[in-house]
């Protein structure tokens, strides 16, 4: 009786309760012009200095080479480098010396500084992305250009039933044969299973029907769902999800049924509503009328349980069970007498299950119909993941990745050369000034020395 809902949205309750640590944003930029412009300027500063020292050393090599004529020339020459009979010789070999050892540590700094790089793909095939992701697989990244995407168009799940729901024991052929001839309150005592098989095996019928609808259902509206993710993820951990929220789905369908389920039977047995097959309750005469036979209704009793006391007695009969109802003979009945030939019908008239398909059963012999019933009588789920369809319709429009990049001389030579003006300035000062400092205390005369030798 709703005319409409109103929904009232407050973003910031949400955004304190996410409360994000951190935010990244990405964005393409280039470098300005006056960077290009200073770069360009240092790097030509840098080659005009170098490019003089080293025509200079060539031109006085040859020039050498040719007055000697001889090695030995070059060894003179070579010696003479590090004659330093001048002050100024000597600022120039400090200053050579300096502009090395600078041009040395900024080279070892510059290269084998750790340097994050971040490289990025444009609409990425899926072949690309398997590529990169055997590479990078901690840092690779792909938006998904949707971010809901529903399970049908990828995923695909076939419930697998227990052999029960599929056996001859739940078709209307072998419930005619065990009727028989009917009247089967005068061929079996009450404590007999075969007094109830009949409704037994109606209730089983009944809880396969149940259980497959339950379970179709449940299917059908989760494969319309959407599974929802911003990142494209990888094959190995989209398949650990959707196991994940398979296992989840089959536990919230197996509560579901099964609590409606005992609720039912909760309300049936704690009222004690007479059981159609006379199994809980019987008729005891009293005294006759004229008109007819007065009789009071009396609890049956299996073993020391009394059905007035409880509606989940039963008792074993013949490998399968006898109760107050036939659904609580049935759900306490092990699967053992289905697959003895002997126990389900020494006739011969309708098969035994196949034993051998217990090997690739999660359950064995004694396990109870209840245990089969509360896994909603399901063997196992196979699913088929198409991760093709799952990439297609995530559509990345791009990927991204980050490593460290070390070792990068390139870029650490074109550093140096712009820094090589520069350097070369700043360590002749600092030469003229070490030298200018030695000089000084070199000369400096000392008062002491002074008076001794007055």
């Amino acid at each position: 009786m709703i005319d409409s809902w109103t929904s009232n949205i407050l973003f910031s309750s949400y955004y304190n309760t996410c409360s994000p640590p951190s935010c990244t944003y990405e964005y393409i930029s280039r470098n300005d012009l006056f960077f290009a412009i200073s770069t360009i300027l240092g790097i030509f500063g840098g080659l005009s200095l170098g490019l003089k020292l080293l025509i200079l050393i060539i031109l006085r090599f040859i020039e050498n080479t040719i007055n000697n004529n001889s090695f030995n020339g070059f060894i003179t020459m070579i010696k003479r480098l590090f004659d330093c009979n001048t002050e100024q010789r000597i600022i120039n070999r400090l200053h050579f010396v300096f502009l090395l050892l600078i041009l040395w540590l900024v080279f070892i700094f510059f290269a084998f500084k750790p340097k994050s790089v971040t490289v990025q793909i444009i609409k990425p095939s899926l072949s690309n992305y398997k590529d990169f992701l055997k590479d990078h697989s901690y840092s690779l990244q792909c938006p998904c250009s949707q971010v809901s995407i529903p399970y049908e168009t990828f995923l695909n799940i076939e419930p697998h039933f227990h052999d029960l729901c599929s056996s001859q024991f739940i078709l209307d052929e072998w419930i005619h044969y065990i009727y028989g001839e009917g009247h089967l309150s005068y061929r079996f005592s009450s404590d007999d299973y075969r007094y109830s098989a009949p409704g037994q095996f109606l209730s089983l019928s009944s809880l396969c029907k149940l259980s497959q609808e339950k379970v179709n259902h449940t299917l059908s509206q989760f494969l319309k769902s959407y599974f929802i993710n911003a990142q494209l993820l990888s094959e190995n951990i989209l398949i650990e999800k959707i196991e994940i929220i398979l296992n989840r789905l089959q536990s919230t369908a197996s509560n579901s049924f099964l609590n409606n389920f005992n609720l039912v039977r909760e309300i049936i047995g704690s009222n004690m509503i007479m059981s159609g097959w006379i199994t809980n309750w019987e008729y005891v005469p009293e005294s006759t009328f004229s008109d007819g036979l007065l009789v009071h209704t009396a609890p049956v009793s299996y073993g020391e349980c009394n059905c007035g006391l409880s509606f989940k007695c039963t008792q074993s009969s013949g490998g399968m069970m006898s109760g107050c109802y036939p659904l609580e003979s049935i759900l306490q009945t092990k699967l053992y007498c289905f697959y003895d030939q002997n126990c389900i019908d020494s006739n011969g008239n309708f098969t035994r299950l196949n034993i051998s398909t217990l090997k690739k059963s999660q359950f064995d012999l004694n396990s109870t119909v209840q245990l089969i019933l509360n896994n909603l009588m399901i063997e196992e789920y196979k699913s088929d993941l198409s991760y093709e369809n799952y990439f297609n319709q995530c559509r990345p429009l791009s990927c991204s990745y980050s490593y460290i990049k070390t070792h990068d001389v390139t870029e650490t030579v074109i550093s140096l050369i712009s820094l090589y003006g520069g350097l070369v300035i700043i360590t002749h000062c600092l030469a003229i000034i070490f030298v200018k400092i030695y000089q000084h205390k070199k000369n400096q005369i000392n008062p002491e020395a002074l008076q001794q030798n007055i």
